[in-house]
């Protein structure tokens, strides 16, 4: 028979079985084929909630692991220039890997010979320019990023995102051609554009 044993205060202390049903030991509990010490939940309780801790913390470092890990295939990235105003009428992407072939692609992007771009020097010996351009749209709001560059076994991805107006957006009534150039680390694998989400 379960019965609970009372304090000076009338209060409950921990469940027991009566001494007809269990073994009487030093002072004066009762010890029971199925008695469970009130400690030893409270051992329990607390290893439940450290395992559940340490199974969120291994959960965080493995997903920060696992950025870390895209972020170091990655080749850093340096903006040249970005823009929603280019000559270049067509979509375009390019891998530019000498001086001559940037000054030919820079005569096709620029808007008149008078142009006042500012675009940074490149050194074509430790870096080559990718480009990215939209060509014409009808309206504002259309853009193209170059947002990553990875380099495989077997070629480098070369991430382009594009985006549009969303229907019925009030944007600028006014031809448009959205370009980006950025210039990365020199590498002779082969260009693959992937398109980006």
């Amino acid at each position: 028979m379960l019965r609970l044993e009372m304090n000076s205060m009338n209060r409950p202390l921990t469940p027991s079985l009566s001494p007809s049903e269990g073994e009487r030991v030093a002072g004066g509990r009762v010890r029971g084929r199925f008695m469970v010490p009130m400690r030893g939940w409270k051992t329990v309780g607390t290893a439940m909630n450290l395992i559940q801790s340490l199974l969120v913390g291994l959960f965080f470092v493995c997903l920060f692991n696992c950025v870390n890990a895209n972020d170091a295939r990655s080749l850093p990235i340096r903006l040249l220039a970005k823009g929603a105003l280019s000559a270049i009428k067509e979509a375009k992407q390019e891998v530019i890997r000498d001086a001559a072939a940037w000054e030919r692609f820079r005569k096709q992007h620029s808007i008149s010979e008078q142009s006042t771009e500012k675009i940074p020097p490149v050194d074509f010996s430790k870096e080559m320019i990718i480009a990215a351009t939209m060509g014409t749209k009808r309206t504002g709001g259309y853009t193209i990023e170059i947002v990553r560059v990875e380099p495989t076994e077997k070629s480098l991805k070369i991430f382009v995102k594009r985006t549009s107006p969303p229907p019925g957006a009030l944007t600028i009534q006014a031809l448009t051609a959205p370009f980006h150039f950025v210039a990365v680390p020199k590498s002779d694998l082969k260009p693959e554009f992937v398109d980006a989400k």
